[in-house]
């Protein structure tokens, strides 16, 4: 798939996810929370009472998956919580002190952004939740087209768990790739079925379906 391809792909998913009436929408949303709050992997990386890091999430836009229940419960629950702000060059990662219009603020193209909060270094976040446009199984991801995410990623601690979230619409078979694209770890849909995770191969070595237990987070020294 060439430059061409990618972005007919991009329109093409765009014009999909606008399709979904409010209820099928807010569903699927539903769903995709429900499953974010059940991954382990995700849950020991970011406990606050094991001494977890931040959780790295994204402020939805426009159609995309609204991830915001699940973010106010990690909030409530004691997990600190970061997401991207633009400073007027770049997007850095600010923390998150609630989802309320005293704690945000809108940056470009009208996307919520935290005010002006601690900076956090993505070498510091145990686990990342992606947005994307398309993902395949294998965890390679079709983003908007501004690489901020995979600047951020190329960043990120090795062998933490970066999630892709998903309409089942948005998984696709195969997606181009570059020798420097970090797969994410795992890809979470609004399927309804028995595994409430895909669990992709991973760069620490762990086969697919595989869980990530007991050193985890202090393993790779993020936390």
């Amino acid at each position: 798939m060439d430059g061409n391809g990618k972005a007919k792909l991009r329109r093409e998913m765009k014009a999909r996810r606008k399709q979904l009436d409010a209820d099928t929408k807010a569903a699927a949303d539903a769903v995709i929370c429900e499953k974010l709050e059940s991954n382990g992997d995700i849950g020991f990386g970011i406990d606050p009472l094991d001494g977890g890091g931040p959780l790295a999430v994204y402020l939805a836009a426009g159609d995309e998956i609204d991830i915001d229940p699940y973010i106010e419960r990690m909030l409530r629950s004691g997990a600190k919580v970061v997401a991207p702000r633009w400073n007027g060059e770049t997007y850095e990662l600010a923390l998150v002190n609630g989802l309320d219009e005293k704690n945000l603020r809108r940056g470009p193209m009208g996307v919520r952004e935290p005010v002006d909060a601690e900076i956090v270094q993505p070498k510091h976040v145990c686990a990342w939740i992606v947005p994307g446009l398309a993902f395949t199984r294998g965890g390679k991801r079709l983003g908007y087209g501004g690489g901020w995410y995979d600047r951020f990623l190329a960043n990120a601690a090795k062998g933490v768990v970066k999630v892709g979230v998903a309409y089942s619409f948005q998984l696709v078979d195969d997606l181009p790739s570059e020798p420097h694209d970090i797969l994410l770890t795992d890809i979470v849909d609004d399927s309804l079925d028995d595994e409430a995770l895909e669990s992709t191969e991973t760069d620490d070595g762990f086969p697919p379906g595989s869980t990530r237990h007991a050193s985890f987070g202090k393993r790779m020294g993020c936390c």
